[in-house]
């Protein structure tokens, strides 16, 4: 099987994205980047990107995947990645594409047009269609009412005629102070005051109901015909390279080429790892996926191996570790003394609370 060619990771403002779904033609219906990345190297980086029609945004998110600053590092070290300056590889686009680009995007937008007219115009059949349905049971509740009662008053009257034509009437007692004569007083014959229902609210000839539209929002600028990152100004296989144009400038310190260096060795001891930052650490270790481990450390990386440590910092990272059910580990990198030179190594301390009697 042919190398697989380095990921092109997309560089915008010091951070770098991993936007590309598919890797090259022939690992198509092999592999994913995301996937090549985290199952063979250990690179597990946070998705960023909001996923349309998922409820739990801050659960299940999309691409773009974005990479600590230290895994973009080692895998640039390693001839594993290669870094797009995306805006370098946009170049002003020829009138020709242009034209055909705004001709597209024109007919796209006659296809949501035709597609919103036409589910518009179903929804009005298909509301048109239920209120002929009311309407009809309607009519037919009434006209069943209606012969309900006309039965009802040829029974009465049959009742009536078998009978021998008196009819008894209720009369309530009389009250004190009330005659049997003349007409009801007015109170009697006013009558209750009711609550005023409230106006029906007026008719407007406005449709207030809702609208599906579909709006096509692209992706990616890789299908674009005047983006081209294969270009010299655009790609860069090296930090150095890429931080003399100015595009990435990780790691300038020695604290953060320990941080590389660290990160590097334990990802060669066959750990993942992730970012630290709510357990108090620079990264947490894994043993192997997070999707299927909890990390066994917390780690604190020291810029050099002498770097002095305050007695609370001690006591913190001790206890925060065990309060989480962690280690902790305290990580320097020492350069080599060999003669010929080297690239050193990593020293570790591991800290875990414990009880004393």
């Amino acid at each position: 099987m042919a190398a697989r060619a380095p990921i092109r990771l997309r560089v915008a403002h010091q951070k770098a994205y991993l936007w590309d779904l598919e890797g090259e033609l022939a690992y198509v219906l092999i592999l994913i980047n995301i996937q090549y990345l985290r199952v063979q190297h250990h690179i597990c980086g946070s998705l960023q990107g909001t996923l349309p029609q998922v409820t739990q945004q801050n659960v299940f998110l999309g691409l773009p995947l974005v990479l600590l600053p230290e895994e973009v590092v080692l895998l640039v070290r390693n001839n594993l990645a290669v870094l797009v300056h995306d805006s370098a590889a946009h170049l002003p686009p020829t009138p020709a594409q242009a034209a055909s680009y705004a001709a597209s995007r024109s007919s796209a937008i006659t296809a949501q047009r035709e597609a919103s007219l036409a589910s518009e115009a179903e929804r009005k059949a298909l509301h048109e269609a239920k209120n002929a349905d009311l309407i009809a049971a309607k009519r037919r509740a009434k006209e069943d009412r209606r012969r309900a009662q006309a039965a009802k008053e040829l029974e009465d009257k049959g009742a009536m005629a078998e009978g021998d034509g008196r009819i008894e009437v209720s009369v309530p007692p009389l009250r004190e102070g009330e005659t049997t004569t003349g007409p009801p007083s007015a109170a009697a014959a006013a009558p209750a005051p009711s609550t005023p229902l409230p106006a029906p609210p007026a008719p407007t000839s406005r449709d207030l109901s809702t609208v599906a539209y579909t709006i096509i929002i692209e992706p990616r600028s890789s299908s674009l015909a005047w983006y081209d990152p294969s270009l010299a100004s655009a790609t860069y296989s090296t930090l150095d390279a890429a931080a003399a144009a100015g595009v990435w400038s990780y790691p300038q310190t020695p604290l953060q080429e320990a941080r590389c260096r660290v990160f590097e060795d334990l990802w060669r001891r066959g750990h993942y790892m992730g970012g630290g930052l709510r357990f108090g650490g620079d990264f947490l270790v894994y043993p192997g996926d997070p999707l299927r481990y909890h990390s066994h450390f917390t780690l604190t990386v020291l810029s050099t191996p002498t770097t002095a440590i305050m007695p609370l910092d001690l006591v913190a990272y001790g206890r925060l570790a065990t309060g989480v059910k962690k280690a902790h580990l305290l990580a320097s990198w020492e350069d080599a003394e060999a003669p010929q030179g080297g690239e050193g190594r990593a020293l570790y301390v591991s800290l875990e609370w414990a009880a004393f009697g």
